[in-house]
């Protein structure tokens, strides 16, 4: 079983936006007992942010934003050598783009979100009003994502079918 890291990472300044790109790419072998089955077409996401406020006469406002979206695709280090594995492939190569995608304008938004943050008092109470965000908007990209692959029946109707 194979891990591959794919870590997308965006640090910006209240001035500047740019979208997000692929910044790192890392392969971890995972090593398991022989009655480990490995997960086919398991991918987890981790969306991560970071803010920093500077003090202004109007209040403290978002200086500095980090959102690090990181996706873990588990795979067998090894595939059948058959034409409807083959399609398989192709097919959850194209579903999981389609989710990467949806994570990515996730991770985007919230990006956004927080440069959009008003003024507050003080600096401390703009992380607690940058954090109340972050899950806001990390529960609304849960919640598309859970309606997209359940209204593509997790890739069956787009093809993903899993040979037997």
């Amino acid at each position: 079983m194979k891990r591959v890291y794919c870590a997308l990472l965006l640090m910006l300044s209240a001035s500047a936006h740019a979208e997000m790109t692929l910044k790192a790419r890392q392969t971890v072998d995972v090593y398991g007992s022989s009655a480990l089955q490995p997960s086919l077409a398991d991918v987890d996401y981790r969306l991560s942010w970071q803010l920093s406020g500077q003090q202004h006469d109007s209040g403290c406002l978002p200086a500095q934003v980090l959102v690090s979206l990181t996706a873990t695709v588990t795979e067998p280090l090894e595939w059948p050598q058959t034409p409807e594995w083959q399609n398989y492939r192709l097919a959850l190569t194209g579903y999981e783009r389609l989710v990467r995608e949806r994570a990515l304008l996730a991770a985007e938004w919230l990006e956004r979100s927080l440069f959009e943050i008003a003024p507050q008092p003080s600096c401390e109470q703009l992380q607690r009003v940058a954090d109340n965000v972050g899950y806001h908007q990390l529960d609304i990209a849960q919640t598309l994502l859970r309606d997209f692959q359940q209204q593509n029946d997790y890739g069956r109707h787009l093809g993903l079918i899993r040979p037997q």
